[in-house]
C-alpha cells in the first residue's frame, strides 16, 4: 500500500479545550492553550462538554469553520473540548506489491527497469518475457509499434487495432 502519511506540520486530528463562562454558547478563537479553533468540514467536528459527547445538530452547530455554537448556554468553569478531524484522499494508485490495471494510457518517460518477467542470472536484461494471450482491447496508435514473441492468441470478442502507420511484429 502506499506510504499515506501526512506532510510536515499537518496533523490527523487537532484538539480545542475551553472553559466556559457563564451561559456561553459560542466558542471559537484561542482555546486555553492558546491554538486557534479551524476546521475543515463540520461533519468532521466531535465536541464534549465535561467529558460527555454531544450530539450534532441536537447539541451543537459546527458550521462556520472557525467556530462551535451549543444550542445550550454552559455554566462557568465548563470543560468544552472539541476535537476536530483532518480531511484525507488517498491518490488514486496502484500496488507495487499486488500489481492491478491500468484503464488508461501510463507513460514511462525513463523507461522500464527489470519489467516483464525477466529471469536468469545477471543483470543484463537480455531476456523479456511477454504473455501468450491477449484479453483486452488494444489499439497500436499511428504513432507507435509494437513488438510480441509467438504464438499469441487473441480471446474471442477481443479485439487488436493497429492504426495507419503503425506496425505489429510479432516473432
Amino acid at each position: 500500500m502506499a506510504y499515506q502519511g501526512r506532510q510536515p506540520g499537518i496533523g490527523i486530528r487537532n484538539r480545542f479545550i475551553y472553559t466556559a463562562t457563564s451561559g456561553q454558547t459560542t466558542f471559537s478563537g484561542s482555546d486555553s492553550n492558546g491554538l486557534s479553533l479551524a476546521y475543515q468540514d463540520g461533519a468532521y467536528v466531535d465536541v464534549y462538554l465535561n467529558g460527555v459527547l454531544l450530539i450534532p445538530v441536537t447539541d451543537y452547530a459546527s458550521t462556520t469553520k472557525t467556530s462551535v455554537t451549543l444550542v445550550s448556554g454552559a455554566t462557568t468553569g465548563d470543560a468544552v473540548e472539541i476535537v476536530c478531524y483532518d480531511i484525507a484522499s488517498i491518490a488514486d494508485t496502484v500496488s507495487s506489491l499486488n500489481g492491478g490495471t491500468f484503464k488508461g494510457a501510463v507513460v514511462f518517460e525513463g523507461g522500464v527497469t527489470g519489467a516483464g518477467g525477466a529471469s536468469g542470472g545477471g543483470t543484463n536484461q537480455i531476456f523479456y518475457e511477454n504473455g501468450q494471450t491477449v484479453t483486452v482491447d488494444y489499439t497500436i496508435v499511428s504513432t507507435k509499434n509494437a513488438m510480441s514473441t509467438g504464438p499469441i492468441d487473441i480471446n474471442s470478442g477481443i479485439s487488436v487495432t493497429i492504426e495507419s502507420g503503425a506496425r505489429w511484429v510479432i516473432l
